[in-house]
């Protein structure tokens, strides 16, 4: 009694937790004196009542128990993750080191620790429980301590460090709940606002940063943001503007966190940051003085390493060129920098880019590749050099080489990754094409010698492989070479390529007086017949031809040959009439895709022009001649010569009258009306979609039989069958479903809708047999709209039939069950269900399991409850919170309801959900 008449904030100001960090004694005695207290007091303080004995209880036993060791389970967890953190520094570095899933994978038994402690301390020591009221006239003071949600004041403290450790497990969707919670139910300053940095920082992480930019407004004008917080929302700025490559918009940020940052191991980092932003902004003299006060910090070896390339790098008032590149050579001599070798010398070749010295600039790049063992991203950024340096050099196959390693090499993260990916890609086309012509040239000639000439020409092949391979030993065994043999690889592939494909590049330009006339001499205008055929291209645009592909009807026998015998080249040989039309064809294919990506990727107009010229010169008759005259009036009206522009056109018009080209130059509405035709038959289909999901379904079934008789053959002929066929089981049933969609499987079998077919025919066979009780159809489309319905043809069991499965027996213990759809997040909502029962069931201690119910559901329990009647409250309550824990679920996704131990058992083996439904609705839902 005399305790509960002391003042409330006795336990706070004498003996509580606030006043323990003002009493400097012993740290024995303290522990001491807290145990002995405990003890004594322990066991009369229960979370349902709220006195300030039970809050300081509570609040210590939290602090220095429970929430303690989850705290220091954390921070080995982020320890741990640091120190396996490796940077890039050939990027900006970022603020903080967190992001890696890979590295978050290996904290989690840190994190799932914090978690549980965490959950642990709000279940036992969360005092939600309004004080009595002592007095009747209360102080604004009094009334807001009587209206608080919590009075143990660590729990806040318990779901912010269980939110910091999603957050490390990469679990961003649950850290953006608890933080949110944190944010709406508690007021302490530091907490609430740590917590809004915390969900900033979720939100960037899943690039969602529209949210995120939100929460920064709010809270730079949030005049009761803490100043204390100051540095942790500048470093939250920064990393918001980095992570999008803002580096403008990051710098102030990070020079104010540089005002603020208190660690010197953190104003390390910041200032190597903040050097790197200079320099990306061009700030030269800057960045290079912030790059020699990281120097003299003494940071790390690799850091102060890096500091030193990048400074040597930057041009300022200072020092010339020689006395850098002095200073560079100088570190190559340094046996610590043994490692680093490929870093300095890629900033040599960049020294030598900067005084145009290409030349010297390449050398020092392929160094730079050679000594790159474990450094990927160093490695890559030297291919990307020299792959920019031939391609402004107009050298496309060596630079394609370059551009197709450090694609390979790069992190899909890297800035302009995607358009770098794009250049590869079309390089790659030109590439492929020029040695398509220069192996079937070369495949010509030798075909052309006599047998005689032939086989001594390929003995000398044979030869030269040999003592290639020999030779290659020899440099191996000499250097040793343990992994820096990329550049050869790229080198070889460019120069050499025997040994790619089976294909042999010996061009010899005298191979091309072999080509057209000896071709009309031997075989005249002759069109390929037969298998050899142009695949069927739709006019799709002929403002951009698309690149013409045929198909390689030749079998490609060299599996198991040796590359060291004759019948391994003699197979690619040309050697009779259809061979030698089939190669002279790939010639003419290749020859106008070489023009098309001048043109249209590579805007190199000159070579554009000079591909096609070769084209027509070599094969006066080609198919692609017409075409190639269409793609040269193009390229002339680009470059503004009307002239040569005018040629062009007017021998299309006047040669080629009845061409699509001619009617196109003619009549410029030519191509228009086709495009309205495509967009007629695409506007029908969707409208066909849209009645579909209106359930119109006769109407569906009328509209594809008149699309399917007017466009016969075009690519919605597949899409129109499928969708008749759902609309057909919709007003048929499930036998002329499964008729119409083996038909459509069997008819096209390249087309996405054989797929969808036969997914939704497995799915049928499901319902047969009685393993789900649904069965969801969808069209696909190319468009947005979709429709959906649902089949229910499935004999349902009586409830008589029901009830001799099923036992009602209302005193024996119960479960909750939620079957899910696999499709749904069954951890997620574990994590809800978990908070519901902190929220409304403190007291118990349910345990939560799921399980595989069938290869389409999850069954998740909640165990376990004395008898029915106790299931059904604890279910009628969920039905109240039924939006917020099943918020991430879809509706159609989930049932639950109230079951018993042994029932439980039956449903598991009968697996016929809707059956079970009938009993409960029956028996418990009275």
């Amino acid at each position: 009694m005399i305790l509960n008449t002391i003042s409330k904030n006795f336990w706070f100001e004498i003996v509580g937790l606030q006043s323990l960090k003002y009493y400097r004694v012993n740290q024995f005695i303290k522990y001491c004196f807290l145990l002995i207290l405990l003890f004594f007091i322990g066991p009369g303080c229960s979370t349902k009542k709220n006195t300030g004995l039970t809050r300081f209880y509570h609040g210590l036993t939290t602090k220095y128990n429970i929430l303690f060791n989850g705290t220091e389970s954390y921070k080995e967890g982020v320890k741990k993750y640091e120190e396996s953190y490796m940077d890039d520094y050939s990027q900006v570095l970022p603020i903080f080191k967190y992001g890696d899933e890979e590295l978050a994978a290996g904290t989690k038994p840190q994190m799932d620790r914090t978690i549980e402690k965490s959950t642990k301390s709000i279940r036992l020591h969360s005092i939600t429980k309004k004080p009595d009221e002592g007095k009747s006239e209360m102080s604004e003071k009094d009334k807001a301590f009587y209206s608080k949600n919590e009075y143990n004041i660590y729990i806040d403290d318990s779901y912010l460090v269980m939110g910091k450790a999603f957050f490390f497990h990469a679990d961003y969707e649950s850290a953006i709940r608890i933080f949110e919670f944190i944010i709406k139910q508690y007021d302490e300053e530091k907490t609430k606002y740590l917590a809004y940095n915390w969900l900033v920082r979720s939100n960037v992480q899943l690039k969602d940063f529209r949210e995120a930019q939100t929460i920064i407004n709010f809270l730079i004008s949030e005049i009761d943001y803490p100043e204390k917080l100051n540095y942790q929302l500048n470093l939250t700025i920064a990393d918001f503007y980095l992570k999008q490559q803002k580096f403008t918009e990051a710098a102030p940020y990070v020079s104010e966190a540089l005002n603020l940052v208190k660690k010197k191991k953190e104003k390390v980092r910041l200032t190597f940051i903040y050097a790197q932003l200079q320099e990306e902004l061009k700030n030269t003299k800057e960045a290079s003085d912030l790059y020699e006060a990281v120097i003299k910090m003494n940071p790390s070896y690799e850091m102060a390493f890096n500091a030193k390339i990048k400074r040597s790098t930057l041009f300022t008032g200072g020092k010339s060129a020689k006395s850098i590149k002095a200073e560079l050579l100088n570190m190559l001599k340094d046996d610590k920098n043994i490692e680093y070798q490929d870093q300095i010398y890629f900033a040599l070749g960049e020294l030598e880019m900067k005084t145009n010295n290409t030349t010297q600039a390449i050398e020092y790049y392929q160094k730079s590749a050679n000594a790159s063992i474990n450094n990927t991203n160093q490695k890559a950024l030297t291919y990307l050099a020299l792959a920019n340096i031939f391609f402004d050099k107009t050298d496309y196959i060596e630079s394609q080489a370059y551009f197709d390693s450090a694609v390979v090499s790069l992190d899909p993260d890297f800035p302009g990754y995607a358009e770098l990916s794009r250049k590869n890609k079309y390089l790659s086309k030109l590439v492929k094409n020029l040695k398509e012509v220069q192996f079937q040239d070369s495949v010509q000639m030798v075909a052309g010698m006599t047998e005689p000439e032939r086989n001594l020409f390929i003995q000398k092949i044979i030869q030269d492989l040999r003592n290639k391979e020999a030779a290659e030993l020899e440099r191996q065994r000499d250097q040793e070479i343990t992994g820096s043999n990329d550049l050869d690889r790229i080198t070889t592939r460019t120069t050499n390529s025997d040994s790619e494909s089976g294909k042999w590049y010996y061009y010899n330009p005298s191979a091309k007086s072999f080509g057209q006339p000896e071709f009309k001499k031997r075989w005249g205008t002759r069109k390929l017949e037969d298998n050899w055929r142009r695949k069927n291209k739709q006019i799709a645009g002929i403002e951009q031809i698309t690149e013409t592909e045929f198909t390689d009807e030749l079998i490609d026998n060299k599996a198991g040959l040796d590359k060291k015998t004759p019948e391994y080249y003699l197979i690619d040989l040309p050697l009779t009439d259809s061979a030698m039309v089939k190669s002279h064809l790939k010639i003419q294919a290749a020859l106008f895709n070489v023009g098309e990506v001048y043109k249209n990727d590579l805007k190199d107009y000159s070579k554009s022009i000079d591909a096609y010229k070769e084209l027509i010169e070599r094969y006066p008759d080609s198919e692609y001649k017409v075409p190639a005259y269409y793609s040269m009036y193009k390229v002339y009206s680009q470059q503004g010569d009307d002239n040569q522009a005018d040629v062009y056109r007017n021998m299309i018009i006047r040669n080629y009258p009845d061409s699509k080209y001619a009617k196109v130059l003619l009549d410029p509405d030519y191509f228009k009306q086709f495009e309205q035709e495509e967009r007629e038959r695409k506007e029908n289909y969707t409208k066909s979609l849209e009645l579909y999901k209106q359930s119109k379904f006769p109407e569906v079934i009328r509209r594809c039989n008149v699309a399917l008789n007017k466009y016969p053959d075009t690519e919605y002929t597949p899409k129109y069958r499928y969708l008749r066929a759902l609309a057909m089981g919709e007003v048929y049933g499930i036998s002329v479903l499964k008729s119409e969609l083996e038909k459509v499987s069997a008819e096209f079998r390249t087309d996405p809708v054989a797929k969808s077919s036969e997914d939704l025919l497995a799915s049928i066979k499901e319902n047969e047999l009685k393993n789900l009780n649904r069965i969801s159809t969808k069209p696909t489309a190319d468009t947005s709209a979709q429709g959906e319905t649902v089949i229910d043809e499935i004999a349902q069991k009586t409830i008589e039939e029901i009830e001799k499965i099923y036992s009602y027996t209302p005193e024996t213990n119960h479960y909750l069950a939620i079957v899910l759809s696999k499709k749904a997040d069954v951890n997620q909502l574990k994590f809800n269900v978990i908070n519901f029962n902190l929220d409304f069931y403190i007291q118990e201690s349910y345990d939560i399991e799921s399980k595989e119910f069938n290869e389409f559901f999850t069954i998740v329990t909640v165990k376990q409850f004395k008898n029915a009647q106790a299931g059904i409250e604890y279910y009628t309550k969920l039905k109240t919170e039924e939006e917020r824990v099943f918020n991430d679920v879809k509706s159609s996704d989930y049932q639950y309801f109230i079951i018993s131990e042994a029932n439980l058992t039956k449903l598991s083996e009968e697996k016929t959900i809707s059956d079970y439904l009938l009993f409960f609705n029956k028996n418990y839902q009275k």
